[in-house]
């Protein structure tokens, strides 16, 4: 992505995002800032009007959960998208939305007696773990003044999760040299240690990053959002873009070699923002079935802060997609040599990507494994043992859903389609198809009015090459709209950016992001839709024999023109091929060899799509081989 690095005008003439958000709207400067108010759209359902949580009409939630909730089978997704749409949906989550728990506010789950997780003894005195979430204390006075819950990091998809939404995290994040961010050993995350590597003394400075009242280890990774060591394949979304911005922070210090330290890192911040901006809305959202209107320009009048309707509900979404087991695998195909890892295994739990060979093993097991079908339902994983075992720290995800929508004042699930411009169901059929639903949806809501938000936006019938239903559809079209349209600096609309540059940013797959990342080698265009890794480890050298000449390429990724270096024994005349994945020869060229080191120019055609090609080398002085890969 060099196009991204050669350009002509000074970094010092650039205007950069702010850590925190504010000023994006010069009319409206704390619109989508870290630290104010989510937006609200229904009047507060609160049971007294001003704070205290609603919903006390409703069965209890770890009732409803029990009712609904429960699933241990697997139920593929009906458009075959794989593990990269949650886990890419929870790394953008963490980019514009965290309301943390008031840990001084409890708002336990009382267990319902002899729940055969939580309450096996039959002691009828359980709870479920939970806190009320982050308010202005300011609020939730009077009628007039209800509860107001806070977003605590920026509401943009920013890359405030790589960056963090404050200065001094940004600055810790920092290695003050070449515009580079700190990484561990083997390019991980940075850990707590003065030096962000893990042997190291632990740093009493380093960012917090503790979650949901958890005591993490003594080391862990340290990352722009706290919830980095939430489990093992978020922390692999984020190890991916600090490695992406180091490796855009080494290519414009080569072209600017001029530049200090502070104009390298905000140019890669620019860049690597705009890469996640651009997979978020050419990728991940196309690919659930929201197709939001044609890029039309930056509108001041649109509000960008999250609404808490997305944020204690509807974005939530991701929960019921997510399977129990993170499976992983070698590059041939094989199963990993640690085997799978159950989610529950992974919970904070940072050292088993320091101990069992990293990010690449997870990324090829996300690609190739399809996600759960968006329904009610929630592995067991999540709904008995998130963060612990039941009693010992494990709550319930599905039945905190319901609690949290009740406590952060959110209406019943037909008000929200109100809201949201759509007509409200008339019966439990009007909702969902699904007559078993049906059934069990009439044991715990007499009222179709009286419906939780979550349960409501899960349970609809899905549109027509979607993954998600009406409702859900509508509240993405308007809250990504809104992030897109009234963001400033999206990348589409920054004149830091060429229109070459723009173009080529929007055409940027995860894919080459991985690619160039990680050690993977081969792995589909398309990432969010699932494909078998034994389908894509084909062997796919077209000749046999020992390789006896080193043949490397530089830069690799490649892009059009690049380099090939090769060392021999003796001179020869050679056949250079290249071949793609499914061994069809693409490109053919002769060359002579030298004794010793030779070095040719090459030059990609322009038909070769971007990916992985095989390169082979064939002469009567012996044969050689590499993979490359054709980047923009």
């Amino acid at each position: 992505m060099a196009l991204f690095c050669v350009i002509s005008f000074s970094i010092t003439a650039q205007e950069n995002r702010s850590y925190d958000g504010l000023g994006n709207n010069v009319a409206n400067p704390e619109w989508g800032a870290a630290g104010t108010y989510f937006r609200t759209f229904t009047t507060a359902a609160y049971s007294d009007g001003i704070s205290e949580p609603g919903g006390e009409n409703r069965a209890n939630p770890r009732t409803v959960s029990n009712a609904l909730g429960s699933q241990e089978t697997f139920l593929p997704n009906e458009l075959g998208l794989s593990d990269f749409i949650w886990g890419w949906g929870q790394f953008i989550d963490h980019d514009i939305n965290l309301n943390d728990d008031e840990t001084s506010e409890p708002i336990n789950i009382p267990v319902p007696g002899c729940d055969p997780m939580f309450d096996p003894a039959c002691l009828g005195n359980k709870e479920i773990r939970m806190f009320r979430s982050i308010s202005d204390p300011a609020t939730g006075t009077d009628i007039s003044n209800p509860r107001r819950h806070i977003n605590e990091i920026t509401s943009y998809i920013d890359a405030s999760m790589v960056y963090g939404s404050d200065e001094d995290r940004a600055n810790w994040l920092r290695t003050g040299v070449d515009g580079l961010m700190k990484v561990g050993a083997n390019q991980s995350l940075p850990w707590n240690t003065i030096d962000g590597l893990f042997e190291s003394a632990i740093d009493p400075n380093a960012p917090f990053m503790v979650v949901d009242g958890q005591i993490l280890p003594d080391k862990f990774f340290v990352g722009g959002d706290v919830r980095v060591n939430e489990q093992p394949g978020l922390a692999c979304f984020h190890t991916l873009l600090v490695r992406e911005h180091n490796r855009q922070a080494v290519s414009i210090k080569d072209a600017h070699p001029g530049w200090n330290d502070e104009q390298i890192f905000q140019r890669a911040r620019k860049v690597v923002s705009a890469i996640v901006q651009a997979i978020t809305y050419e990728e991940f959202l196309p690919a659930i079935g929201v197709q939001l209107p044609t890029y039309s320009g930056y509108d001041t009048s649109v509000e960008t802060s999250i609404t808490n309707m997305f944020s204690a509900a509807g974005y939530r979404f991701g929960h019921t997609l997510v399977n129990g087991r993170l499976i992983r695998f070698e590059e041939n195909g094989d199963d990993f040599q640690f085997g799978a890892t159950d989610l529950r295994d992974g919970f904070f739990n940072p050292e088993l990507l320091k101990d069992e060979g990293g990010i690449s093993p997870f990324f090829r097991g996300m690609a190739a494994q399809e996600h759960q079908l968006v329904d009610p339902l929630i592995m067991n994983d999540l709904r008995n043992f998130l963060f612990g075992p039941p009693g010992s720290g494990g709550i319930d995800l599905l039945a905190t859903n319901f609690n949290r929508a009740r406590e952060r004042g959110l209406t019943d699930y037909n008000s929200i389609r109100v809201a949201l411009g759509l007509a409200p169901h008339a019966t439990l059929a009007d909702l969902t198809s699904d007559i078993e639903l049906q059934s069990k949806l009439s044991t715990v809501y007499t009222d179709i009015n009286d419906i939780d938000p979550w349960i409501g936006f899960m349970s609809e019938d899905h549109l027509p090459n979607a993954i998600i239903g009406e409702g859900l559809n509508e509240l993405f079209l308007f809250q990504f709209g809104a992030l897109r349209d009234g963001d400033r600096y999206y990348y589409e609309n920054d004149p830091a950016f060429t229109q070459v540059e723009i173009d080529e940013i929007k055409n940027t797959k995860l894919s080459e992001v991985i690619l160039r990342n990680t050690d993977i080698e081969t792995l589909q265009e398309d990432v969010f839709t699932a494909v078998p890794r034994d389908e894509l480890s084909i062997e796919f050298f077209p000749f046999s024999g020992v390789m006896n000449i080193d043949v490397t390429a530089y830069p690799n990724p490649v892009q059009k023109y690049f380099k090939i270096r090769i060392e021999a024994r003796r001179p020869s005349m050679a056949t250079l091929r290249i071949f793609d994945l499914n061994g069809i020869l693409v490109q053919e060229k002769q060359i002579a060899m030298m004794r010793g080191v030779t070095e040719h120019d090459f030059e990609l055609s322009d038909q070769l799509a971007n990916g992985t090609y095989l390169i082979s080398l064939e002469s009567d002085a012996g044969k050689g081989s590499l993979k490359i890969i054709k980047g923009k």
